[in-house]
This record gives structure tokens, sequence and C-alpha cells, in this order.
């Protein structure tokens, strides 16, 4: 099966007054699309990376400036100085990234701890996203259940084995009972690319006690959750069940027989939402 290709990747300075906060002055990002359309940023998950929108790119480039980011510590991204980031940490690494990039309003799209990042960052700039996609959403939790945590720290003990290790186990896990083993074969490749440092952190951080529910409020803008019938990572019933009745302007939309990724598991049926969604933005 054949995937479609992916633009180069691309660096951006991290901005000279943010640099105190990382471990160097580099972003590595995807980017296709014209320069002057409406900007759709996306946040990749926990253990994946930029590529991991390569459906997106060839379906939304034509008509939005697409953009993905390599989070701090995330393969050529420089990575965080503190090695216990809180939301605020992430929210102002978008930031930074966005003032890089020369980014203002926005579409902002998260999977998993993207989808984490992207409310951290929409609740304290609501004004300058136009519109919040969570998949395979997550909202924290106020009490960390053991097995929660050991679902966390069994990824951190895999990643200091080694990136090969890593990615090599762990994906069926993410995906519905029907992907395609070509597909999950990208997936594995996508998730071999995860460095240690930079998952670490973003450990660190999902197992903080920040919870959206408790401030989504301040999500004004319209809100589309898109969750798998079959997640078993962030189930809906412990996450996107919570945060939509707390959406002032929120829908969520169930993918029967899907996993924890939409945007590739279904990739055709999630362009339509979000064409749907984003269709008024380049009127």
């Amino acid at each position: 099966m054949a995937f479609p290709s992916l633009p180069e990747v691309r660096f951006a300075r991290i901005p000279q007054e943010s640099q105190a906060r990382y471990l160097g002055d580099r972003f590595s990002y995807i980017e296709a699309g014209p320069a002057d359309a409406p900007c759709v940023l996306f946040l990749h998950g926990i253990g994946s990376n930029a590529t991991y929108f390569r459906f997106q790119f060839a379906s939304l480039s034509h008509r939005f400036r697409v953009v993905a980011w390599n989070a701090p510590g995330y393969w050529m991204s420089d990575n965080l100085k503190t090695e216990h980031p809180s939301d605020a940490d992430y929210a102002q690494a978008v930031a930074d990234f966005t003032q890089a990039l020369d980014i203002h309003d926005m579409v902002l799209c998260g999977n998993s701890f993207g989808s984490v990042v992207a409310q951290a960052f929409a609740i304290r700039h609501p004004q300058r996203v136009q519109r919040l996609v969570l998949t395979g959403t997550g909202v924290g939790q106020k009490q960390l259940s053991a097995q929660r945590r050991e679902a966390f720290e069994a990824r951190a003990r895999r990643i200091r084995l080694g990136s090969y290790q890593y990615g090599d186990a762990g994906v069926d896990n993410l995906v519905g009972p029907h992907a395609s083993p070509a597909l999950r074969a990208m997936l594995v490749a996508v998730t071999r690319g995860t460095q240690a440092a930079g998952l670490l952190r973003a450990v660190s951080f999902r197992l903080s006690d920040f919870y959206t529910p408790d401030v989504a409020a301040a999500l004004t803008m319209p809100v589309l959750l898109v969750q798998g019938s079959e997640d078993r990572t962030n189930p809906r019933q412990d996450n996107a069940d919570l945060l939509l009745p707390q959406l002032p302007h929120g829908r969520l939309v169930e993918l029967v027989g899907i996993g924890h990724l939409p945007e590739v598991e279904a990739p055709d049926t999630f362009h339509q939402l979000l064409e749907s969604f984003l269709s008024s933005l380049d009127q």
C-alpha cells in the first residue's frame, strides 16, 4: 500500500527571548500549502512526530497553510530545559513555535498528548484559536490511578531501552481491529523516530494533575472532538465525555471500529469532518 509523500523537514529559530527555556535554539517541523492561507497547526501524540500527519498534508494543503510541529525534544526540535514541564511550559512552547513561524490565528488540531497541549494553549490564548480539533482526546486527571501511572511509566522504561524497542511495541494497542498491516508498519516507523528525552518530559507532564474539564469554559471557540469507539488509550468515558459538557461550543463525533488514531485509521472520514468544520474559514 502506498501512502502520501511528505514535504521536507524545515527548521525555525526559537525566538531569542525564549531560548533560555530550551537546550538549544531550534524547532523542526513540516509545512505545506500557501503561506497566506488560513493556518492549520497539528500537534502530535506522545510517541509520534510531525510525519504522523501525512494524510492531512495531502488532503488540506491545497486550501490551507498546513503545519505540523515536532514538540520540544522530538525529532530535531531542541528540548525544554525543565525535566518536569507543566501545561504552562507546553503552552509557552506552542507560543514560541508560532512566533517563530509568524503564525497568529490558527486552527489547532491535537492528537492524544497533542490534544492536551492544544487545550493548554487554547485555554491561555483563546483569541488566537479559530477552531480546536481534538482526537484521541486526553483530559488529564485530578488523581492518578495506579494503573494509569504504570501505563505511562512502562512507556518511559521502554524508551530508555532505545527508539526501536519503543517503536516495535505497542502499536497494536493504538489502532482498531481493522487497521491494515501496512498502516501498522507505517506507525511503527513513525514511533521509532521518538527521542527518549522528549518522551520522558511528555510522560512527566501527562502524570501531572492538569485536568482540562476544570478550565474548559475558557475554550470559547468551536471545538470538534473525534473519538474512536475502540480507543483503549484515552477511552471516551474517561476523557471526551468529561470534557464535552464543559465546552460552550463543543461537538463530539465517534467513529465506530476506530482506535486512538483517527487521522491515519480513517483519513477520508476525518478529512470530511475537518472540511465541514473549517468550511467558513477561507470564505
